[in-house]
C-alpha cells in the first residue's frame, strides 16, 4: 500500500489570457521546456475564486503549516494562514522551478513589498459577495512580477512566481507559498499570533475555499481516510522521528496532524473550522515506556476494558476516565483532555516496551474512533 501523506489540495488554475510566458516552466542554462496547463474553465465558470497554484505544477503536497497550528521553529506561534509546498525535483545543475501564483479571485494588487520573514509579499483586496476581503501571498519573486500598486487583476491572473528556495525572495525558507486570508481593508502581515483569540482576525483558507466553490467539502460522516506515516526527518518540524517514525494509521480525510513539541505528542485535529488546531482536536496521541498498563494518579477510572486493536491485534486496554477536580487542567493540550473522555493503550509486545496512548474527544463519533484505532500499525 502506498503511503501518503496527509494533504490539502493546493491545487490551481491555469490559462488566463495575462499569464506570464513563464508559467510552469523549468528554467536551465540553455533551454526552457513548458509544462502543460491544464484548461479549467468550466471549474472557473462555477466558483467565485480559484486555488492559487496549478495542480498539475504542484501536484498532490501537503499542507506543511497549516492555519492555527502552533509552532516553536524559526518562528513561535498560531500559524495565520496555509503553506503550501512545493515538491523538490530532480533538476540539473543550474536549472530553477519556477512555480506561478494566481489571483484566486477579482481584486487590486494594494501591497507588493519585501518583508522580513516572507521575502516577497503580494496582498490582494477582493469583493467577494458584498464581503471586502484581503488575500497574501508570500515568498515570491517580487521581479517575476510587472503588477503594480493599484492594478486590478481577474480570477485566476498570473500575479507572480514563487522565489527561489533559500534565497532573498523566500527570506531563507524553501519554496512554498504562504497564503492567507483575512476580512477588512487594512493590510495584515503577522503570519504568527501569540494568542488564540488573536485568530479571529484571520480566516481559515479551508473554509475560504469551500465556501466560494474552490474545494468541495467532505462528507460529515468521513468516509475516506488516508494513511498517515511519517516521512525522513527534516530539520524544520522538530518532529521527534524517534518517538513517532515507527507508528502509521489512518487518517480521516478532513483532519491533519499537528505535532506538540512540549509534550512530544500528536494532535489529531479537524481541517475546517475557526480557532487554533488544538481547539478543533479530535484525537490525541502520545506514548511511555513501560512494563505494564497503567494510569496517571491525577485521572479516576471510571470503567475499564481489555481488547485487542490495530492491524496486528495489539493488547490494548481502554479506561473511562476523568481529571480529578483538584487537578489543575492539562497543560498544552486540547482542552477536552480536562473533561471525561476515553483513553485506549496498546503495546506490540510483551516485557518493557512502547505503549501508545489514544485519546478521543468525547464529542468524536464512536465508530471514527474505533476506525482509528482499527488502523494503528507498530512498524518496528
Amino acid at each position: 500500500m502506498r503511503y501518503l501523506l496527509i494533504a490539502l489540495l493546493f491545487m490551481g488554475v491555469g490559462c488566463s489570457s495575462q499569464v506570464s510566458s513563464q508559467q510552469g516552466q523549468i528554467k536551465g542554462e540553455d533551454q526552457i521546456e513548458p509544462i502543460e496547463i491544464v484548461n479549467v474553465e468550466e471549474v472557473k465558470k462555477k466558483s467565485l475564486v480559484v486555488l492559487p497554484l496549478d495542480n498539475n505544477v504542484v501536484g498532490y503536497q501537503p499542507i506543511y503549516k497549516r492555519f492555527g497550528e502552533y509552532f516553536q521553529d524559526r518562528f513561535t506561534g498560531y500559524h495565520t494562514a496555509d503553506d503550501a509546498e512545493v515538491p523538490a525535483e530532480d533538476l540539473s545543475p543550474g536549472e530553477i522551478q519556477l512555480v506561478p501564483v494566481r489571483a484566486v479571485a477579482d481584486g487590486t494588487v494594494v501591497y507588493k513589498q519585501t518583508v522580513e520573514g516572507y521575502g516577497g509579499v503580494i496582498v490582494l483586496q477582493h469583493e467577494i459577495d458584498g464581503e471586502s476581503i484581503q488575500t497574501l501571498y508570500g515568498h515570491v519573486d517580487l521581479d517575476s512580477s510587472s503588477l503594480v500598486v493599484g492594478d486590478k487583476v481577474t480570477r485566476g491572473q498570473f500575479l507572480v512566481n514563487l522565489g527561489e528556495p533559500e534565497s532573498e525572495d523566500t527570506d531563507g525558507e524553501r519554496q512554498h507559498l504562504h497564503f492567507a486570508v483575512y476580512p477588512g481593508t487594512k493590510v495584515q502581515l503577522r503570519g504568527y499570533v501569540t494568542t488564540v483569540d488573536e485568530l479571529v482576525s484571520w480566516i481559515n483558507p479551508h473554509d475560504f475555499f469551500v465556501k466560494y466553490g474552490a474545494l468541495e467539502t467532505s462528507d460529515p460522516t468521513i468516509s475516506s481516510y488516508t494513511l498517515w506515516y511519517p516521512q525522513p526527518p527534516r530539520t524544520d518540524t522538530g518532529l521527534s522521528r524517534i518517538s513517532w517514525g515507527d507508528l502509521a494509521f489512518l487518517l480521516p480525510s478532513d483532519w491533519d496532524v499537528e505535532y506538540i513539541s512540549s509534550l512530544d505528542a500528536l494532535n489529531l485535529y479537524k481541517v475546517s473550522g475557526t480557532g487554533s488546531a488544538r481547539e478543533r482536536s479530535q484525537l490525541l496521541i502520545r506514548y511511555f515506556d513501560a512494563s505494564s498498563f497503567f494510569t496517571l494518579s491525577t485521572v479516576t477510572i471510571h470503567s475499564q476494558e481489555d481488547l485487542l486493536v490495530g492491524v496486528g491485534d495489539y493488547i490494548a486496554r481502554q479506561y473511562d476516565i476523568e481529571k480529578k477536580p483538584d487537578i489543575d487542567d492539562f497543560s498544552d493540550q486540547p482542552s477536552w483532555r480536562n473533561q471525561r473522555h476515553l483513553v485506549t493503550d496498546f503495546r506490540g509486545q510483551e516485557g518493557y516496551t512502547r505503549y501508545y496512548v489514544v485519546a478521543a474527544n468525547p464529542e468524536l463519533d464512536s465508530e471514527i474512533y474505533k476506525d482509528v484505532l482499527d488502523s494503528m500499525q507498530i512498524l518496528q
